[in-house]
C-alpha cells in the first residue's frame, strides 16, 4: 500500500471521528441538553423539569452525550447526575453559542427581536459590571431556577427566580440599577425579568453573559 493511500485512510478514520463527536452536538434537544448543564449538574429529573422531554427521550440524548464524552456521570444513591465533561468542552459551547449569535445572521436577528420585545437590548459587559460592583452602585440578580443558582453563581449575585420576581419586588430598591443574567443568550430569563422590573419602575438592565462565561473568566484570571 502507497503511502498516500496510508495516509488517505488514517486521515479518514480521524476525520470520521472528528464528525461522530460533531454529529452528537448537532441535535436541538441535545444542545438545549448541554446549555442546562452548563449551569451545573442535574439528574435526569432534573433535565425533564428543566426541558420539559420525557425521561426516555431525555435518558436517549444523555446516553448520546455520554457515548461520546462530552457528559460524564456521578452515582448517588437509586440518582445519577449527569455533568458537562470538563471545562474544555464547557468553553467549546460557549464559543460556539457566541460566534452562532454573532455570525448566523438569521440567528441574530431572532435574539435581538425578542430582546426588543422585553425592553432588554442594552446589556452591561462583564467589565462595566465589575466598575459597578466597585463603586457598590448595583444590585445583580440571578433568576435562574434556585438549583442552578447553589450549582454555581456570579460572586455577590441575589437568587431571585424568575417565578417569583413579582413577589420579591418589595425586597428590591430603587437606589441601585438591578442587572440581571440567566443561563445565555437563548436564554430569555433574564430579559423577562428587566421587563418586569422596568415595567414597575425600578431601573434595570441585563448582563451581557452569564454564569458559565464568568466561571471561565475567573480561570483565566487565576
Amino acid at each position: 500500500m502507497s503511502f498516500f493511500m496510508m495516509d488517505k485512510e488514517f486521515k479518514d478514520m480521524v476525520y470520521e471521528g472528528l464528525s461522530k463527536m460533531l454529529k452528537a452536538i448537532a441535535n436541538a434537544n441535545r444542545i438545549e441538553v448541554i446549555e442546562i448543564l452548563s449551569q451545573g449538574e442535574k439528574s435526569v429529573e432534573g433535565i425533564v423539569q428543566a426541558t420539559g422531554m420525557t425521561i426516555a427521550n431525555a435518558s436517549q440524548h444523555l446516553q448520546v452525550l455520554k457515548n461520546n464524552n462530552i457528559v460524564k456521570t456521578r452515582k448517588d444513591g437509586h440518582f445519577v447526575y449527569y455533568s458537562l465533561i470538563g471545562n474544555e468542552f464547557l468553553a467549546l459551547h460557549q464559543h460556539i453559542t457566541r460566534y452562532a449569535v454573532n455570525e448566523i445572521a438569521e440567528l441574530g436577528k431572532m435574539v435581538n427581536r425578542q430582546r426588543l420585545v422585553n425592553d432588554s437590548q442594552h446589556a452591561v459587559s462583564f467589565d462595566e459590571l465589575e466598575l459597578m460592583i466597585g463603586e457598590q452602585n448595583v444590585l445583580l440578580v440571578d433568576v435562574r431556577p434556585a438549583d442552578e443558582f447553589a450549582s454555581g453563581h456570579i460572586t455577590g449575585a441575589l437568587s431571585i427566580p424568575l417565578e417569583v420576581l413579582v413577589t420579591r419586588l418589595k425586597d428590591l430598591t430603587n437606589e441601585n440599577e438591578i442587572v440581571a443574567y440567566c443561563r445565555g443568550p437563548f436564554c430569555m430569563l433574564a430579559d423577562e425579568a428587566v421587563k418586569l422590573l422596568k415595567e414597575n419602575g425600578y431601573k434595570a438592565r441585563r448582563l451581557d453573559g452569564n454564569y458559565p462565561e464568568w466561571k471561565l473568566r475567573q480561570l483565566q484570571l487565576s
